[in-house]
């Protein structure tokens, strides 16, 4: 009888253990009672057992240890003597021992712990026992003294030494796990880098290797961090066009196209940083072990925006389990979301995909530039991204043929609702601006402040109740985002977008100021209550919003409010102050005589009293509230007013509760949302300030709040808003001329971005020789300029704007470097870099906008991201194919997004944004598909390639002694006609599909089941995955698929049929699926700006002028005549030949109906349903009114009046 084996774990490993037949049904009892899906129960868990053994191992040595010095009694006495006799002086050897097997079980939580160290330990024991008694005789003990002889009579003393070595530095690699190739790349890193200190004549720093892991590691095999390039300056690199597979036909042509050069677009920025690789790793297995699932771990694999661990189960571990602990993992590993693929395709392992603490923001150059795209011969080829592992992902859209795109853009990416925007209607909240029920959205245009200056938004989105990150900094500045909303960042040097859970306290953030966008409020349109009492006496009202207005609004804002009642009071006790508020009272609301009396027990301050309804209601108008004074808030009409007005605001708010100190300027108050409000509103004018709690004298149990301007950005105030009297002035002017602190104005992390450039000047301009620096002739080189700067390359000190200035300054030789490129983009940008002082999690409800161009925005001063991936796929395409080989038709409801190639020449027409248009662009494409499959049919071939293979090759080898310039044969023998590729782009399918979802829908099938054949393509793509947008036979037609992030599995399952795209990061992070997939996969695509879209297209657009055929006009003016599409539109609105008689039987008749036209015809439900769409805009008949019968108009008038503008131009002509 075979014998039996049962799986069992031990020491690290899987073995085979024999079942005994004679307990089999004591077995099957056991089997009967245990749950297969449950782990058996314990005790006392594994960790608690090893860490009790690793505290006896310790007292054990501090045992021997005492006993040794006399202290351990009799039996202490009894052991030392014992194994000092057996050991000799290798006894000191055994505590040592026994403190390393401490160690190695403490780090068992790391790594397998079992006999295989016990006994590396034993044989250190050993062999060290035996070289002492080798080295000293009879100093070994009696074991020593066993092993040594033994050896000694065998071999020679040397030999025997070098043995035992040997062997002690094995059991040393065995017991801690030490990888010696690590050790040797570390030490080579060390030597080249002390070689690079003394000689200084590199340009790159030696990156240190990553230590964080000892398990095997996959990197990504390409570094994110672009080359340094020459200071010489180069010759640009050019995208490559394929000449392989194309058309022979562009060899006759005049026009050749030149392609963009790559520089046009950016590099990748920042690193990935992961954390402790190893620790995660072990989190992974013993979250996973606590529920009974035994895994190996395999690998940890870096990507620029999460980091794959793979792991191998167990045998007889289900998937199913592994999966279900999804959010185990997410609470054990501190990260969210987590994404589990079960399997990795092509491997035995499973991945648990979990985010970056700081991410690569790729760029599309590299993409381009890649070997693989350059070089390949697809004409269609896109770039999509980069995966896990780091390998560029390409995509041939001609072999797909169609891709959907889907993915909310404000799914994911979200603020809170209260968060300032500066914008055209002034400083007002999300809620303020454009407030929405929760889970809906709208199209909004507003001109907004965003990272590249002045933008308008296309859409804003309410994305229902959010978890949102609170980022708060140093200075009292905060932003409430969502897990996936990014900021902008600097790290080392380089300034990338950042994930709000992966943001830290110590990093630095993005504050734009100075954007200096404000309201425009002027008119007032204040109407006073009708009912008249003696409290409503007749006031005089102003008009428009003016600075005194603002002045006044400013001082009863500070020191004063409405009541209950109908009283406005104003408190104050500088004389001063007392008679200006009551100048601005008769000059604004004629009150001549206000009440003043004393304030409380004061003996100085002052109450001015005014009991006026009608003065009451004015300021409630504005948005001044009867509330207390922690409640006070800066009135809306305030942050919607023009600069002059707010600036005015802000200085009567100062001179009540402001104070110039030698310092600066300082104002506390008790409401901190009052003084968060003003210190986004200072943001706005180019001024930093910092908010912070205050105990005030005497009001010890109440909390104040100060916000304090100092340095510079005090001397901004002075210039930018001022003060009102000469004494706040006086006082300013002699802060000021006390020197300023500029430690607030710095670039922080610049260190190894100022050293590379630092070497790269030195290696440029310098060589070291015996007699010290040799400076190359006619370099303007200071002797002692690296001295000088010394402190900010080792990063020491960090530069402020001014001290960058002039360091670029020195640094210009240099210009044409991506280094010195990168630090002038930092100091063009002038951010003011806050330092995280604390994070924390919060709820409330969340807004995003859709910024086309930029895809960012300003919100309370912190810089935002919003993105879009479409741009990489055009570019990509433009990258690959002129004119004359590719050509587009796109549509663009949005009016914003793919408007900006509207004077490439590859468009048929000006990009569409009405939706009929788009659904007559169906309707031509599918003309246009009929028409060249009669053209493939007549010359006997099965697509476009063969086409221009086997059809126009030949007669352009026949054709070249009597062809013309301009790809023309002679008039007996003309050239076939060459086909280029159309794709046809829809930015959002959901606008179009909600007009006109039938023939949307019906147009896609069509060109999706037929086009591939003759060079017609769709890229489809929408925010909205819903089934009635994503209809069945779309997906059914399109097996290409990007899924972005969506907010739920519902939505992920209808675009990938499957979930995964709801646990994705936004920005950029997707799932594609293509027809040759079985399973999505990830890749991060690349982020484009606006400005990269407009170099590109500003290329192509001026290296295309006179270049393209003669009789092809892309004018807006030549392309309404001679555009196919509008030409297309002119047949489509041709009269039905039933029109007429149609129209007479619904007049006669007195009723209109689909179905009564088709008994009257004899026609089918289509041409009825069309008869009735013209006879409805044609004003014969009325809309649908539900079930109602439709109004018959009468249609006589409507023909006539349409007929007389042809008889009056007739006449003219005559």
């Amino acid at each position: 009888m075979a014998r039996k084996y049962r799986q069992k774990f031990t020491c690290g490993a899987w073995y085979d253990w024999p079942v005994k037949m004679k307990d089999k049904k004591q077995t099957k009892e056991r089997r009967a009672r245990k749950n297969d899906d449950e782990p058996a129960p314990r005790s006392v868990s594994s960790e608690a057992i090893r860490g009790a053994f690793a505290v006896l191992f310790v007292a054990v040595a501090g045992f021997l240890v005492i006993a040794e010095s006399g202290g351990g009694g009799v039996v202490g006495n009894a052991v030392f003597n014992g194994l000092s006799w057996l050991l000799g002086v290798g006894y000191s050897l055994l505590p040592l021992s026994f403190f390393i097997l401490a160690i190695l079980i403490f780090r068992s939580v790391e790594r397998h712990f079992g006999v295989v160290q016990i006994a590396s330990m034993t044989v250190f024991l050993l062999s060290s026992l035996a070289l002492v008694n080798i080295g000293f005789s009879g100093h070994g003990g009696v074991l020593g003294e066993a092993i040594s002889r033994p050896l000694l009579s065998s071999i020679d003393t040397t030999a025997t030494a070098f043995f035992l070595v040997a062997f002690i530095l094995a059991s040393l690699v065995i017991s801690f796990d030490i990888h010696l190739g690590e050790v040797a790349a570390g030490l080579r890193n060390l030597f080249r880098r002390e070689d690079l200190d003394e000689e200084g004549l590199r340009v790159e720093d030696t990156e240190e290797a990553l230590s964080e892991s000892e398990m095997p590691i996959e990197e990504a095999p390409e570094e994110y961090e672009e080359p340094i390039p020459a200071p010489a300056a180069a010759k640009e690199a050019k995208a490559a066009i394929p000449q392989e597979e194309g058309f022979p036909i562009l060899a006759t042509l005049d026009s050749q196209y030149v392609p963009p050069p790559i520089s046009l677009l950016g590099k990748n920025r920042g690193k990935p940083e992961v954390g402790d690789v190893k620790a995660n790793m072990n989190i992974i297995k013993r979250t996973l072990q606590n529920f009974g699932i035994h895994i190996e771990m395999d690998e940890a694999t870096i990507g620029p925006t999460v980091t794959r661990y793979a792991m191998k189960p167990a045998e007889g571990v289900r998937l199913s389990k592994i999966v279900a602990l999804q959010s185990n993992l997410e609470l054990a590993l501190a990260a969210s979301p987590v994404r589990i693929e079960a399997p990795i395709p092509g491997k035995s392992l499973v991945g648990i995909e979990v985010p970056n603490i700081a991410r690569t923001t790729l760029g599309l150059g590299p993409l381009i530039g890649e070997e693989g795209f350059s070089s390949s011969d697809k004409p269609l080829l896109m770039a999509l991204g980069r995966s896990i592992t780091g390998t560029a992902n390409f995509a041939d859209l001609a072999k797909m043929p169609h891709l959907l795109v889907a993915g909310a853009t404000g799914s994911g990416k979200t603020c809170g609702k209260d968060t300032y925007i500066f914008s055209e209607k002034g400083i007002l909240t999300f809620d303020e601006l454009c407030p929405l029920p929760l889970n809906t959205e709208t199209g909004y245009e507003l001109k907004i402040a965003t990272r590249d200056g002045i933008e308008t938004t296309s859409k804003n989105y309410n994305n229902g109740v959010c978890d949102f990150y609170r980022i708060i900094t140093e200075e009292g500045l905060s932003i409430d985002i969502t897990a996936e909303h990014p900021l902008w960042v600097i790290r080392d040097g380089s300034q990338c977008w950042q994930n709000g859970s992966s943001i830290q306290k110590g990093e630095y953030v993005a504050i734009s100021r100075g954007s200096r966008i404000f309201g425009s409020l002027d008119e007032l349109d204040f109407v006073p209550s009708v009912n008249k009492t003696n409290k409503a006496r007749e006031i005089q009202i102003p008009k428009k919003m003016t600075e005194q207005l603002g002045l006044f609004m400013g001082l009863l804002t500070a020191d004063g409010g409405l009541t209950i009642g109908h009283r406005v009071v104003y408190t104050q006790a500088n004389p001063e102050v007392l008679a200006l508020y009551a100048g601005l009272l008769r000059d604004l609301f004629g009150i001549n005589a206000p009440a003043i009396v004393k304030s409380g027990a004061s003996n100085k301050a002052k109450d001015i009293v005014v009991n006026s309804k009608r003065l009451k209601e004015f300021l409630s108008y504005l948005d001044l509230r009867p509330v207390g004074a922690r409640e006070k808030e800066i009135p809306r009409s305030v942050r919607e007013s023009r600069e002059s007005i707010v600036r005015a605001f802000i200085q009567g708010l100062i001179r009540n509760d402001g104070h110039v100190s030698s310092r600066g300027l300082e104002i506390t108050l008790a409401s901190e949302h009052l003084l968060k409000q003003l210190q986004v509103i200072l943001l706005n004018f180019g001024i930093v300030s910092s908010l912070h709690p205050k105990i005030v004298k005497g009001y010890e149990m109440n909390t104040y709040w100060r916000l304090a301007l100092y340095g510079a950005n005090f001397a901004t105030y002075c210039e930018r808003i001022g003060f009102l009297t000469e004494k706040e002035r006086t006082a300013a002017q002699k802060a000021l001329m006390r020197t300023r602190n500029t430690n607030k104005n710095i670039i922080p992390t610049l260190a190894p971005l100022l050293k590379r450039i630092s070497l790269a000047y030195r290696t440029a301009f310098a060589r070291l020789t015996n007699s010290g620096w040799q400076y190359q002739m006619n370099a303007l080189i200071p002797k002692y300029a690296f001295k000088s700067l010394r402190s900010y390359t080792a990063g020491d000190r960090n530069p402020s704007y001014d001290a960058l200035g002039s360091m670029l300054t020195f640094y210009e030789p240099l210009q044409q470097t991506e280094d010195y490129r990168n630090l002038e983009q930092i100091r063009r940008d002038n951010f003011y870099w806050a330092k995280v002082a604390d994070v924390k999690r919060t709820q409330g409800v969340g807004y995003d906008f859709e910024v086309p161009g930029s895809h960012s925005f300003v919100g309370n001063g912190f810089v935002n991201h919003n993105s879009v991936t479409i741009h990489d796929l055009v570019v990509s395409l433009l990258y690959r194919c002129g004119p004359e080989r590719l050509r587009f038709i796109m549509v663009d409801p949005k009016r914003v997004e793919l408007t900006l190639y509207n004077s490439i020449p590859h468009l048929l027409t000006p990009v569409i944004t009405d939706a009929k248009k788009c659904i007559l662009a169906l309707k031509w494409l599918a003309k246009e598909m009929e028409r060249r499959y009669n053209i493939l049919e007549t010359e006997a071939v099965r697509d476009i390639s063969s086409y221009h293979q086997n059809v126009v090759a030949p007669a352009l080898e026949s054709a070249k002694g009597g062809s013309t310039s301009g790809g023309k044969a002679s008039a007996g023998n003309p050239l076939p006609e060459a086909m280029p590729y159309i794709v046809l782009i829809i930015d959002e399918l959901a606008d179009i599909m909600s007009a006109f979802p039938r023939e949307l829908e019906g147009g896609i099938v069509r060109l999706a089941q037929m086009s591939r054949a003759v060079g017609i393509h769709l890229i489809l793509s929408t925010q909205r995955p819903s089934v009635k947008v994503i209809t069945g036979l779309i997906k059914a037609n399109i097996p290409a698929r990007v899924a972005l992030q969506v907010s739920s599995q519902i939505d992920s399952r209808t675009i990938l049929d499957g979930g995964g795209a709801e646990k994705l990061l936004g920005a950029g992070d997707m799932l594609f699926l293509s027809g040759e997939m079985s399973k999505p996969r990830r890749i991060q695509a690349a982020l484009i700006s606006e400005e990269e879209v407009k170099r590109v297209v500003a290329h192509i657009a001026r290296h295309a002028e006179g270049q393209l055929p003669d009789e092809i006009d892309f004018t807006e003016s030549a392309n309404r005549a001679n555009d196919p599409i509008f030409a297309s539109m002119q047949d489509e609105d041709e009269e039905d030949e039933l029109y007429g008689e149609a129209k007479k039987t619904i007049i006669e008749a007195g009723k209109a109906s689909t179905s009564y036209l088709q008994r009257k015809l004899g026609i089918g439900y289509a041409r009825a349903a069309r008869l009735m769409d013209i006879l409805e805009e044609r004003g014969v008949i009325g809309p649908p009114d539900g079930a109602k019968p439709r109004d018959v108009i009468g249609a006589v008038v409507a023909d006539e009046l349409a007929a007389e503008p042809a008889e009056d131009e007739e006449t003219t002509s005559v």
